[in-house]
């Protein structure tokens, strides 16, 4: 995951090809590895999209999973709300 939100300690994702050795990079570093974080409005979205990358399936209504996105989400950005994941399978 890449931390894009200032405020949180991020920066630009450009910053990580000018600090990383080119060797790494050309060989695919970056490829499918770096899941992006964005503040503001997009946070929510960012978190989601992290957590299916990361083998998050829909969580079911009716069935409380320790250790779901949504637990997750109410700790780092407020809360991801209806249509979150959780990482139980």
């Amino acid at each position: 995951a890449h931390e894009n939100d200032p405020d949180l300690g991020g920066c630009q994702f450009s910053r990580m090809f000018e600090v990383t050795p080119q060797e790494l990079i050309a060989g695919g570093l970056y490829k499918d590895l770096a899941k992006s974080c964005f503040p503001g409005r997009h946070r929510k979205v960012s978190l989601v999209l992290l957590a299916k990358s990361l083998g998050a399936t829909p969580a079911r209504a009716d069935l409380r999973v320790s250790g779901s996105i949504a637990e997750a989400g109410d700790l780092i950005s407020g809360g991801i709300g209806e249509g979150s994941t959780s990482l139980a399978k």
